[in-house]
C-alpha cells in the first residue's frame, strides 16, 4: 500500500498575503471602533448624556438578512429541483372502504373519483420505484403518473413486497430512462436536522412540505407491527403521502413516509418514515 504524500506549503506568497489582510482588517476594525468611543477628555457628565447609536431600520443599509434569506431560498429550491422529477404518484382502483383511523396509524392512499392514489419515487433510472405496502396493497398491476417534462401515465409490476416493513418496490413497463432520486444515510440524521417531505396529500401531485427531525430512532407498533427506528417528522404528511420520499438538505432521500398520528381524526403535526437504511436492505433483498 502506497503511503499518502503530505502535501507542504511551498509557495509563501499566499500567507503572506493573508496575513495582511487579517492585519489591515484588524486596523480597519479598529479605527471604526475608536471613532465611535467618546473622547477622555469630554466631562463625564457629556458621556451619560450622549444618545445610543441607533440600528439602521430594516431594508436601510442592512442588506446581510435579505442576502442571507436569498441564500436559504436558494437552497431550498435546490433541494426540491432534485427532488421532485422522480417523485410519482401511485395509483390503483379503489378497493374496500379505508375506516376512518385515529391514534396511531398507517398513511393510507387518498380515494379520489380516479381510484386510490399514493406517492412513491424512483430509485433506479431503469424505472424501479419504491413505495409502501399500503399504497399498493394485494395488486399485482399498479399505475404510474410522472408529473415532470408534461403528466405521463405508465402500468407498473409490484415485484416485492415486505409488510413488515411496509415497503413496497415497482418495475414501469417502459424502457426508459428515468430521473431518480439520491439516497443518504439515514444512520447520519440528529433531531433538529431540517427535512422536506414530498408526496400527492389527498391527490395533489408532488406537494413540498418542510419540518424538521422531532426524534430519531422512534420505537412504535402498528398494527401489531413493532418498528424499532421510525424517524418523526413535523413535515406535513397526509393521506397520499405514504410511500413519498422524507428528503434531507442535501437533496437525499433519508426516509419513506409511511405512517402518522392522528388525534380524533385530525391531523397533529406527527408523522413517520421508515428510515432509508431498511429499505437498503429490502432493496438489496429484492430480485430485479
Amino acid at each position: 500500500m502506497k503511503k499518502k504524500k503530505k502535501f507542504k506549503i511551498k509557495n509563501y506568497l499566499w500567507p503572506g498575503g493573508i496575513l495582511l489582510v487579517l492585519v489591515a482588517g484588524a486596523v480597519w476594525t479598529n479605527a471604526g471602533f475608536v471613532q465611535n468611543v467618546p473622547s477622555t477628555s469630554s466631562p463625564p457628565a457629556q458621556h451619560l448624556m450622549t444618545p445610543p447609536r441607533q440600528l439602521p431600520a430594516a431594508g436601510h443599509g442592512d442588506a446581510a438578512s435579505p442576502r442571507t434569506a436569498l441564500k436559504v431560498q436558494e437552497g431550498i429550491s435546490q433541494v426540491v429541483s432534485m427532488v421532485r422529477p422522480a417523485v410519482v404518484g401511485v395509483s390503483k382502483p379503489i378497493g374496500n372502504p379505508i375506516p376512518a383511523a385515529t391514534g396511531l396509524t398507517y398513511l393510507n392512499p387518498y380515494s379520489g373519483t380516479q381510484g386510490e392514489v399514493g406517492s412513491g419515487f424512483i430509485v433506479d433510472r431503469r424505472g424501479y420505484v419504491l413505495t409502501t405496502f399500503q399504497t399498493v396493497g394485494k395488486a399485482n398491476l399498479v399505475g404510474i403518473t410522472l408529473f415532470s417534462g408534461g403528466r405521463r401515465e405508465y402500468q407498473a409490476d409490484v415485484i416485492g413486497v415486505d409488510p413488515k416493513t411496509d415497503l413496497a418496490l415497482l418495475k414501469i413497463r417502459a424502457q426508459e430512462v428515468f430521473p431518480s432520486v439520491i439516497l443518504g444515510n439515514s444512520d447520519l440524521l440528529e433531531v433538529g436536522d431540517i427535512v422536506f417531505s414530498v408526496g400527492s396529500p389527498f391527490g395533489f401531485s408532488r406537494t413540498v412540505t418542510m419540518g424538521i427531525v422531532s426524534s430519531n430512532r422512534r420505537s412504535l407498533r402498528i398494527a401489531g407491527t413493532r418498528y424499532p427506528d421510525m424517524i418523526q417528522t413535523d413535515a406535513s404528511i397526509n393521506e397520499g403521502n405514504d410511500g413519498g420520499p422524507l428528503v434531507n438538505v442535501r437533496g437525499e432521500v433519508i426516509g419513506v413516509n409511511m405512517a402518522c398520528y392522528l388525534a380524533n381524526d385530525h391531523y397533529s403535526g406527527i408523522g413517520f418514515a421508515v428510515p432509508i437504511n431498511d429499505a437498503l436492505q429490502f432493496l438489496n433483498a429484492t430480485p430485479g
